[in-house]
């Protein structure tokens, strides 16, 4: 990479790191464009040449961490039995999540983060990966399909996750889960067809 390139990786970094400082003072829809200029010391148009609105940089948050499923917590979903793998998936999960801090947290449960549904996403698509081999090996129930089930799982977690930015995360988030995931692991279990 030459200078500019490089330039350009730092350039955007600090548009991105700026709406992330924003993001963790005060709601999404509050924030604007030109607040994420000032705190990165760009302006409006070098903002619009690297992201095409503010939405650019909630995206780039998720992408990081798919990128993290995909790369870190994949090679850790290696255990014989497909629900290890699974119960190793939600402890990274509510991990990544806790390590964001709550008030990031809260910020991005918005009806505009359409990214929740997106199930092509890396950490959907690792999920769903190990389903189908639980499935494949008759140790997850193959009455529900691979999708559902990546649906019902995150489902049940955001509203583990959300509860916790309720109480303003005053409760230990990964404690709190193990009991929603053990729910999810029965769930699976029990319902397998033999």
């Amino acid at each position: 990479m030459n200078k500019r390139d490089l330039q350009a990786i730092e350039t955007r970094k600090k548009i991105f790191e700026a709406g992330v400082e924003l993001l963790n003072e005060k709601d999404f829809n509050d924030i604007k464009i030109t607040e994420i200029c000032e705190k990165a010391d760009v302006s409006i148009g070098t903002f619009y040449y690297y992201f095409q609105s503010k939405l650019g940089v909630l995206y780039e948050i998720y992408e990081k961490g798919d990128d993290y499923f995909e790369n870190k917590v994949k090679p850790k979903l290696s255990a014989d039995n497909s629900l290890e793998n699974i119960i190793t998936f939600l402890d990274s999960y509510i991990k990544y999540v806790e390590a964001d801090g709550v008030e990031m947290v809260k910020h991005l449960f918005i009806p505009e983060n359409e990214l929740f549904i997106d199930m092509n996403r890396g950490m959907q698509k690792t999920l769903k990966e190990v389903i189908l081999e639980g499935q494949k090996k008759n140790e997850i129930t193959v009455k529900k399909s691979a999708d559902h089930i990546v649906k019902f799982i995150f489902v049940v977690m955001r509203g583990v996750v959300f509860d916790w930015c309720l109480y303003d995360g005053e409760y230990d988030l990964v404690e709190y889960s193990k009991e929603f995931i053990k729910y999810i692991i029965d769930y699976l279990k029990v319902n397998i067809d033999v």
